[in-house]
């Protein structure tokens, strides 16, 4: 039995997916109830709750983690430790044996004080550093930018006729879908001495212009263009539109590292086979 945090989220329902189809049993910890299906147990509530966690792991041969990102709430950092802690301490009390955690090309560099040095990332980085005092296999699953974080701004997209965001437009990035994610986590759920760190890249490094000229079609958008906007322009937008004064900051900080080129991969491409390219996805959002 493997227990799957985030279970109805993006990457959660797809390892899943993955591991019910390869006959494995799973719980599936969640907020809200998972869907019931053969050989999966829901298991709602609260990564908070050191204690429910400590019963969601109790006898997992191995459990997949990660930190649920919430762009509107505040004070972020001060959430993910707190749930980043609990998380660690539960593995921890259930002597979980191998752990798949969700992370982030770049979690690799240090967050900074007030994560400043890589935003969101930050929060990621000081997660890994929790995982590694686990008396545990930990594989820490790396993937590139989601390529479903553009459907966050869709209604700016269909109101405006552009995606702005302070990402410089010649800056080539990993780009990922989250189904290739959850498949690669999964393989790695699967697989009893996975190497330490996965690296999901995607198909090839993309711009935010390519993406932005892949996905317009696909919203019935043909003529969306990309507008670089500056930081401090960016987070005044991003506040409009309902952020925290930290969520905003955090964000714009993320890009600069994007932009100093600190937020790459280091390994070969090839994680999982078949990973969709960014016309592809953009091809399955219109469907």
């Amino acid at each position: 039995m493997i227990t799957v945090l985030g279970a109805t989220g993006n990457v959660g329902s797809q390892v899943v997916r993955e591991l019910t189809a390869a006959g494995v049993d799973v719980r599936a910890v969640a907020r809200r109830p998972a869907v019931a299906a053969p050989g999966v147990r829901p298991w709602p509530g609260d990564l908070g709750d050191r204690a429910f966690l400590r019963r969601a792991f109790d006898g997992a041969a191995a459990a997949f983690v990660l930190l649920p990102f919430d762009v509107t709430g505040p004070d972020h950092a001060a959430h993910q430790t707190r749930l980043g802690e609990s998380v660690v301490a539960a593995l921890r009390d259930a002597a979980v044996p191998r752990v798949v955690a969700l992370s982030s090309l770049g979690a690799e560099v240090p967050g900074g004080p007030d994560l400043a040095a890589t935003g969101y990332l930050g929060s990621l980085h000081d997660q890994e550093a929790r995982l590694a005092t686990l008396d545990a296999h930990v594989t820490r699953v790396r993937p590139g930018l989601f390529l479903e974080s553009f459907l966050w701004s869709v209604d700016a997209m269909r109101a405006h006729g552009v995606h702005a965001d302070s990402v410089d437009p010649d800056v080539a990035l990993p780009m990922v879908a989250t189904r290739d994610v959850g498949r690669a986590a999964a393989a790695a759920l699967l697989a009893p001495r996975a190497p330490g760190v996965v690296e999901v890249q995607g198909a090839a490094d993309r711009t935010v212009p390519d993406v932005v000229a892949a996905l317009g079609p696909a919203l019935g958008l043909p003529d969306l263009t990309y507008v670089r906007v500056p930081d401090e322009e960016m987070e005044r937008l991003l506040r409009g539109a309902g952020l925290p004064a930290d969520g905003a900051r955090l964000h714009v900080a993320m890009n600069r590292a994007f932009n100093r080129g600190e937020i790459r991969a280091h390994g070969p491409r090839g994680a999982v086979d078949g990973v969709l390219t960014v016309e592809e996805w953009a091809a399955g959002v219109a469907g």
